[in-house]
């Protein structure tokens, strides 16, 4: 069984495909299928990720090229020794160990707006990349700002502004795990709405599920469990619920009992589904790209964020999906 990806068809010609995590942290591992299935498929497709990782640590346990000082590095090769976070570097481990890709992961240091055009604008140049796939775990990355829950939408709003500057013919949103944003309150019912006035522009792509039977699932898990499991490890909120929902798990369902996200869960068959957007139309319907395109620093663009937030006090009222 294979990820029946809806995009096949637009990328029939693309060359290079970069696959970017949007939102931080262990986004990039959510792509991981997207990935693999377009490297079996024979695509030059490459990795990176919206960083949460220190580089200045993560030198010290994987080679570390530097591209921009503190804006565009990567990560190469296999992990000298165990680390409390570092998702990438765990990433390239495995991939070293159990894959005949070589492994380097492309990393954005929590940057602002200005800084990651940057970085995006040198990573083109280095990998000619005709194709940008970003990928979101979780659904605040359709957040356009008015919502009473918009999640944890900087880091993706960031990366989506950033990205729309790139010249390139296909710049696509991926997001999965619907419902998994609990910490986050993220409202749902708006998520929906945002993605039917996607639609109804024109830039709803489709949608296509993750299986327990798939080969690319399995690499994912095990991959997620190799940055998991033990002592001390960092985990995601995000993919410790996609993967027992495609597992069939359902309901108040915890991976880890050792999760520090007590929060009662509701898994479900939600969570393993990718829906693909058009990423320009997306930038466009986000309230907060004015605020925030011209700041540097990221955390000059969340100063602007919070701003705009305050100024902007009419949302739209939380509601329960009525089925």
């Amino acid at each position: 069984m294979k990820l029946n990806l809806p995009i096949l068809d637009m990328l029939e010609d693309s060359e290079t495909i970069l696959v970017a995590g949007a939102g931080g942290g262990f986004d990039v591992y959510a792509g991981l299928p997207i990935f693999l299935t377009l490297h079996e498929m024979g695509k030059t497709v490459h990795l990176a990720n919206y960083s949460f990782s220190d580089v200045s640590l993560a030198e010290m346990f994987t080679e570390i090229v530097t591209e921009i000082p503190d804006i565009l590095v990567a990560c190469k090769g296999e992990l000298k020794q165990d680390m409390y976070y570092y998702s990438e570097g765990y990433l390239i481990d495995w991939l070293a160990k159990n894959t005949d890709i070589d492994p380097t992961i492309w990393m954005f240091p929590n940057s602002g707006v200005q800084e990651l055009i940057q970085a995006y604008q040198r990573l083109h140049e280095i990998l000619k990349f005709d194709t940008l796939i970003l990928v979101d775990g979780g659904v605040d990355s359709l957040a356009r700002g008015d919502e009473q829950g918009p999640g944890s939408m900087l880091e993706d709003s960031i990366s989506l502004v950033a990205s729309d500057t790139l010249d390139i013919p296909k710049k696509i949103l991926a997001c999965i795990g619907f419902g998994t944003e609990v910490e986050e309150q993220v409202d749902h019912y708006s998520a929906l709405e945002n993605m039917a006035g996607i639609a109804k522009e024109g830039g709803f792509y489709g949608a296509c599920s993750l299986t327990k039977q798939m080969p690319v699932f399995q690499k994912y898990e095990a991959a997620c469990r190799h940055a998991w499991d033990g002592k001390n490890r960092a985990k995601s909120h995000i993919s410790t619920r996609i993967i027992p929902a495609v597992h069939g798990e359902f309901g108040n369902y915890h991976m880890y009992d050792d999760d520090r996200h007590r929060t009662p869960l509701f898994i479900s068959p939600l969570m393993g589904v990718y829906w693909f957007f058009d990423a320009t139309i997306v930038t466009k319907r986000n309230l907060t790209v004015d605020a925030i395109k011209n700041t540097v620093t990221k955390d000059e663009t969340r100063r602007a964020m919070l701003t705009w937030f305050a100024m902007h006090r009419d949302k739209r009222r939380r509601k329960k999906i009525p089925y």
